[in-house]
Formats: C-alpha cells, structure tokens, sequence
C-alpha cells in the first residue's frame, strides 16, 4: 500500500516510526498485536514448541511497527510464526486471501513427482487436457515457455483467469510437443462456503471393476456432504470401497467424522486432540443406521494432509481400513482462521492430534500399510497401480 508521507516539520502529529504515517503504523500494530496475542493464547504448548513466546514479540514488534507495506509486515509476522515450526500457523495479507478464495480455473491435470520427473498422475474429466489428448504419465518440462522442475513452479505458471490459454510443453511416449490449453473455471457445485470463506473442491464417485466402490474428493467441506453421504448409501452393497484421498490438503473435520459415522456399527474413538489444558475426545463416530461394513481401503500420498490423516490413521489404526499409497504429509493440527484488522487472515493451531495408541501425525506422517510408489511406465500405460493394489486387496488377491 503506498501512503503519502507528510514533511515532519508540518504534520509531525501524522507521523510515527521514521516517517511511517500514523495509519499505517497504528493498523501494523494491530494486526501484529492481534496475531500474537491469539497465539499466546490459543496455542496447544504452553511451552510453544521451545519458543519463547514473549522474546518473540520483543523482538519482532518493532520490526511489524516500521514495515512500510503488506508484503513487509506479513514477512515478519510468519518469520516469528515459523519459529514455533509447525503446520497450520500462517498469516498472509487481504490481497492474498482474495485469491486464495477466489474461483479457480484448471485446465484439468494432477501433478506429483515421479521417478524424479514432473508428471501428469491424473486427467480429471470433462477439462481441456482430457479433450486435447493429455495423458497420464506425460512429463511437464516448460509452461508458457518457462521450463518448470517443481510442483509449485508449475502450479504458479498454470493459475490464470478462466478463458485464457496456457501453453505446456510435455515429454509423452514418443517425444516433446506443445499444446494450448484454455483454463476452465469450476462448475457452481464445486463451490461453497467454509469458516465464511469460499472454498472450492472436486468430487468423484463411481464403481469400478464392476462392484467396487470408489469415492474421491479433494478437500473436506461442508458443501460436499451430501454427494459424499449419497455416494456411500449408493454403494452400500458393494464388497469393497476405495476412499481416494491422494491429494486431498484436509479441511473440516466434522466432514470427516460424518465420513466414519457411516463406516462403523458401534461408537468408536478414532483421534483425541490435546489441547492446551486438557485431551479432547471429540473425535468419536455416532453411526448412522444402516453403516457401510464392507472391505475399505484408503489411499493416501504426500499431498494428503490434516483431516485427511486423522481420517486415514483412526480408520487404519482401529482396524477398519487398510491404507495403501506412500506416506501422507505429516501436517496434522486443529486449526481454527482468524479475519484480522485490515482484512488479511491468521490460521493458527489450538490442538495436537494423536490416535487412542498416542501416535501424534504431526511431523510424521501415516504410514501406509502397503507402501505403493507410481512408476512413469505404468501411468503412460493407463493404470493406475495404487488403485490397482486397493482394488486388489479387496479382492483378497495381494
């Protein structure tokens, strides 16, 4: 934000730290003191992670008081957040929450990195790449022009207005080309609201191999509950599910608790949060009437996070499913967003989460019962080998 600076001589009054204007002082004070005192306050450890909590603020106070934009306050605050050195503590400006909430446009692939490479694992469909003839297995090596190693390079270059084109140039079975995509926005039910925020998520739900059932879903909201509960009722016949969380970053975890309350026949603890003062055995199904008892495997990989592994861990840890994929993020804590003073946004964790065994996932990760790596060969080939391996432990055949 740029401010006029006033000559002290005239407006000394205006004026605070080194000619910083007051508003811009007063508001940098506000937000900083609002981020550190709900911390102080509301996280888990007392003894915030070895982190002298009040030296921090000595320190970084004067540091937010004399920040002459957005980008220079929120710099200092998440460098004083980071050192508590866990997930779900992060603060970023109204700018950055506009876009975060914003409608977004796809062109309709999945990235990981396999074998070293960068490359497509998933063609969702009804989106440009699927009708361009992408493919699973193809290797991203440059997006409009720029060559791209990461997966962050990559999702930076490929966010873009619906309607635009971006150009990606891939390495598929028998050389590199380029192809135009247009971005294409999400469809109105792939929206809704979360903690009064918008959110976005894909959702997929089909039978697979003839009785199979498999559920997919890219993030735990409240808005996808119905096509999530309706699904499983659809496939309550079905001898074995897949529950196709690779990818999925968490959300709310009541979603996910209404998940295993239609997977168990009686009540069952899953996941305790300890907080500050006390353990809180919130996380503890009510089932439904008529549960789904069939076979279940979950899949998870490094992109699955938060809700998604308490999920994965109480389901796995209980015994009701079995977890094949590789191992998820390991950044697992209760969360709750806080709007600040000029309108930015502080996601701060209030609890630790572990299993009824003690098994904290924060910093670890869930461990998959059958660790199964993607391979480039088998995606250009078509087949998916971590639903393959699911489908094959329900069928009684690993």
């Amino acid at each position: 934000m740029r401010m006029i600076i006033l000559l002290a001589l005239i407006a000394a009054s205006a004026v605070s730290v080194i000619g910083q204007p007051a508003r811009r002082t007063t508001m940098n004070m506000k937000v900083f003191e609002t981020v550190w005192s709900t911390v102080n306050k509301e996280f888990y450890d007392p003894n915030f992670n070895g982190v002298d909590w009040k030296a921090a603020h000595e320190k970084y106070a004067p540091l937010a008081r004399a920040a002459a934009s957005d980008d220079e306050l929120y710099k200092t605050i998440m460098e004083m957040l980071g050192l508590l050195k866990v997930s779900h503590v992060e603060a970023g400006p109204a700018s950055a929450v506009k876009t975060v909430t914003s409608k977004p446009s796809t062109v309709g692939i999945g990235l990981r990195m396999v074998e070293g490479k960068l490359t497509i694992t998933r063609i969702v469909p009804r989106f440009p790449a699927e009708h361009a003839g992408v493919r699973t297995g193809f290797i991203v090596t440059a997006i409009d022009g720029k060559t791209v190693a990461s997966i962050d390079e990559a999702k930076k270059l490929l966010a873009g207005e619906a309607g635009s084109t971006v150009r990606i140039t891939f390495l598929d079975n028998i050389g590199e080309r380029e192809i135009a995509l247009e971005r294409q926005s999400l469809a109105p039910k792939d929206g809704g609201k979360m903690a009064g925020l918008n959110f976005y998520a894909l959702f997929d739900s089909k039978i697979v191999e003839g009785d199979i059932g498999y559920i997919s879903f890219t993030s735990f909201v409240p808005f996808l509950n119905e096509q999530i509960h309706s699904a499983m009722t659809s496939m309550k016949n079905a001898p074995g599910m897949v529950l196709d969380l690779r990818g999925n970053g968490g959300g709310d975890d009541n979603v996910a608790l209404g998940i295993a309350n239609r997977l168990f026949a009686k009540q069952t603890l899953l996941m305790v949060t300890r907080r500050r003062t006390y353990e809180d055995n919130y996380y503890k199904t009510k089932p439904v009437k008529y549960p789904y008892l069939g076979k279940l495997v979950v899949l998870i990989d490094e992109f699955s996070g938060s809700a998604t592994e308490q999920l994965a861990a109480g389901l796995q840890e209980s015994g009701r499913a079995y977890v094949i994929g590789t191992k998820s993020a390991g950044e697992d804590l209760d969360a709750n967003i806080k709007m600040l003073p000029d309108g930015g946004m502080l996601v701060y964790a209030y609890g630790l989460p572990h299993t009824p065994k003690g098994f904290i996932i924060e910093g670890r990760g869930v461990i998959p019962d059958q660790v199964v790596e993607l391979k480039r060969a088998d995606l250009l080939a078509g087949h998916d080998t971590q639903l393959d391996a699911a489908i094959a432990y329900l069928r009684g055949r690993n």
